[in-house]
């Protein structure tokens, strides 16, 4: 079975990429690469992968990478608030339009499995009470709006996509990002001593990468369809930081400013029904990501090459590889 990656050299597409390997899929991963390959240099060389160097937003290379492919999960987008508000029109051109355009295409293309990674984020404000996939949905942000309207431009398909809302990623992951709440309190309470908490009772849902991956695959051979809520654990902010705390015996640092007024707790009952639990904890993120620091594995959490937001907004090479270059490509038919 071929499956197609896009974004499958991002923070959770390098490890699906290797999951699906080690399981015998045929992995086709469509990336631009923007963040580099150091990703996916340990697969790179296995028989069953396959890259295609190319932005989501051309439509010719995106028509030829669904040639004899069996399911899509589509991971690809500019992720997180910060980031995709850097230039709207090209979050909107590669997080909106080329979602409904690869949608659309699995359609013409017969493609059966259609899986999108969408998140728990579009719920927006609706704190101290537990919501389902029935929930009223309330994106606060433009990243969140892009999503949700990604999840209703896919949701005519003749046979019904599967959508994730996926909690907030933490976890240790060939492509690292330490712009997530729970790996940055991991890496600062590993090498500074100390937390920097902003607020702390925002109710967030979370969720281990690796078991982001697992749900994927779990959908693909289960045969999903319909939205799923995709997460391990409810905590606040606070609590987290406290947890963290107390496995590396840390300071904890509240700050009134730039609190993200985002809060919502998630039931991920439903895929629970159908047979899905994740199986690692922030406990183990802990572990793995405090590893990699004191075995300088990672050098320096604060390199931009970990943020999304400085990495897109501080390189100028950068800015023209995602903001300029691939618009023209955008106009392309085939």
């Amino acid at each position: 079975m071929r499956v197609l990656v896009t974004g499958g050299a991002g923070y959770l597409g390098s490890i699906l990429s290797r999951k699906l390997l080690e399981k015998g899929y045929k992995v086709r991963v469509m990336d631009a690469l923007w963040y580099g390959n150091e990703s996916i240099k340990g697969i790179v060389q296995n028989e069953n992968f396959e890259l295609i160097k190319e932005d989501i937003r051309n439509l010719v290379p995106t028509v030829r990478s669904l040639t004899d492919v069996d399911a899509v999960i589509h991971l690809a987008s500019i992720v997180g608030m910060p980031a995709s508000s850097i230039e709207p029109r090209t979050s909107e051109e590669i997080n909106y339009l080329a979602t409904k355009n690869l949608a659309e295409l699995c359609q013409l293309h017969d493609i059966q499995t259609y899986i999108f990674a969408s998140t728990c984020s579009v719920y927006g404000y609706q704190p101290k009470k537990m919501i389902d996939e029935k929930s009223r949905v309330s994106p606060l942000d433009f990243y969140a709006q892009q999503k949700y309207l990604s999840e209703r431009a896919t949701g005519w398909l003749n046979r019904a996509p599967t959508i994730y809302r996926f909690g907030t990623l933490f976890g240790l992951s060939p492509r690292m990002r330490f712009d997530l709440v729970i790996n940055l309190f991991i890496a600062q309470a590993t090498i500074e001593g100390k937390i920097t908490v902003f607020g702390g009772e925002q109710e967030r849902p979370f969720l281990h990468v690796s078991d982001a991956a697992d749900a994927l695959i779990f959908g693909i051979e289960k045969d999903l369809t319909g939205t799923y809520n995709v997460i391990s654990q409810n905590m606040t902010i606070m609590q987290a930081a406290k947890l963290i705390s107390k496995f590396t015996g840390c300071e904890i640092e509240v700050s009134k400013e730039n609190e993200d007024n985002r809060s919502y707790k998630v039931s991920a009952e439903k895929i629970k029904q159908v047979g899905f639990s994740p199986s690692k904890t922030i406990e183990d993120a802990i572990k793995e990501i405090k590893d990699a620091l004191i075995d300088k594995k990672i050098e320096d959490y604060n390199n931009v090459r970990y943020n999304n937001y400085k990495l897109l907004y501080s390189s100028k090479e950068m800015q023209n590889e995602v903001f300029i270059k691939g618009i023209s490509g955008s106009l392309e038919v085939p």
